[in-house]
């Protein structure tokens, strides 16, 4: 079990490092957009796998942040990417130049954490949006009234401040948070396909 979890945290490691150097940096997130369209196009998935799919493709990079001075500096302008990993049957977006990836957790968040969480699927968040779905969810999706950060993603001044959410637990509300899509399939022939066999659906 080490061994293995050991490996995934390696392979996590190893993505960002791609994803920081390429010379076409968003190369790999079309091809991970068109494979999760074509598998939501095959013709054993339901009309809202494949609706859910052309959202998710929509959205490929995003940035996240709040539009007050609330994050700290780490979380406040992250850029993320899709990888081709899924977790508890979610995409994974991973952070452009650090270690930090947004996944679904076994209790149906997306949250931003670490490699070694992440690979578990674990419930243990430095940040996570309080929507609870099964299978996955576009980030754009996401309340953006519903992101709650810990103390050790949160200006200092602003968390001693910031009224708790729970009396006895670290979470603050982080205000205005938004996400501003830089990439997304529009436009692209396999996108094209995936609306046209939704449109079949009705």
């Amino acid at each position: 079990m080490h061994n293995a979890l050991s490996a995934q945290n390696t392979k996590l490691s190893v993505e960002i490092s791609m994803l920081s150097a390429g010379s076409h940096p968003y190369r790999v997130q079309e091809r991970v957009g068109q494979s999760l369209l074509l598998r939501a196009c095959a013709s054993s998935t339901s009309k809202r796998e494949q609706q859910l799919a052309v959202a998710q493709a929509c959205v490929l990079v995003f940035d996240l942040g709040s539009t007050t001075p609330f994050l700290s500096k780490r979380f406040q302008d992250l850029r993320l990417v899709i990888t081709d990993r899924v977790v508890n049957g979610a995409p994974v977006w991973a952070a452009v130049g650090d270690l930090w990836f947004m996944y679904e957790c076994v209790k149906g968040h997306m949250l931003i954490s670490n490699a070694g969480n992440c690979a578990q699927g674990k419930f243990m968040a430095l940040m996570y949006n309080r929507m609870q779905t099964a299978g996955g969810v576009s980030p754009t999706y996401l309340p953006s009234g519903e992101w709650l950060s810990m103390d050790s993603s949160t200006l200092p001044m602003t968390c001693v401040s910031a009224e708790r959410v729970w009396p006895d637990l670290p979470w603050v509300d982080a205000p205005a948070m938004r996400i501003t899509v830089v990439l997304g399939l529009d436009g692209d022939p396999t996108m094209a396909a995936a609306l046209q066999q939704l449109a079949v659906h009705g």
